[in-house]
């Protein structure tokens, strides 16, 4: 019998960072329909018990793993002081994410047949609890005067930029380079900009 650590030597936080890793790397090697609990189990080295005492079932389960990667990727945001700077650094760390684990684990999950069940609860949380660095970005260029956010939406242009990080990473497997980068960013600019 495979023996375990359990909540009894890693508490709080500690086996709860070791699950939800766990549950990342079987979402990005198995996706959203192979996902086993089992398997999180034997590499977060702990019971099956352990999870459904936490999460209570696979799906809160990896709606908490889906959430903890979203977060991770907002964590890495800084403030450069300008609307460009800080979409080049968020498209720069979407780049390097989407080759990371964590984020092969969205990505599998993004292109599962239960992705839309999935986006739609992630889609119901209140952006500034979740994505306070990302409601920085915005929120910093509407002070400046860089954004006017009644013509164009947060969600829109900030999907805009994962969407085509995303695109140019999986389907066109090209990697994010600095001068892809200015393009994209110089056309967002522009486009949520005050008119003259």
């Amino acid at each position: 019998m495979v023996k375990r650590r359990d909540a009894g030597r890693r508490r709080g936080k500690p086996i709860e960072d070791a699950i939800l890793a766990a549950t990342l790397d079987e979402l990005a090697n198995h996706g959203l329909e192979g996902v086993s609990i089992a398997r999180i189990a034997k590499a977060a080295e702990v019971n099956k018990t352990t999870i459904y005492r936490r999460w209570g079932d696979l799906d809160k389960l990896i709606l908490a793993a889906l959430e903890r990667s979203l977060a991770d990727v907002t964590t890495d945001l800084q403030d450069t002081g300008s609307l460009k700077g800080d979409l080049l650094g968020m498209i720069d760390t979407l780049g390097a994410h989407m080759s990371s684990p964590q984020g092969r684990a969205l990505t599998r999950a993004a292109l599962s047949e239960r992705a839309t069940e999935f986006l739609h609860i992630m889609s119901q949380k209140p952006l500034a609890q979740s994505h306070e660095a990302v409601v920085g970005i915005v929120m910093r260029a509407v002070a400046r005067g860089d954004w006017d956010i009644q013509r164009c939406p947060p969600e829109t242009v900030l999907m805009m930029v994962a969407g085509s990080v995303m695109n140019r990473t999986l389907l066109g497997r090209q990697p994010v380079t600095p001068q892809w980068a200015q393009i994209v960013v110089d056309v967002i600019v522009r486009g949520v900009a005050p008119e003259p």
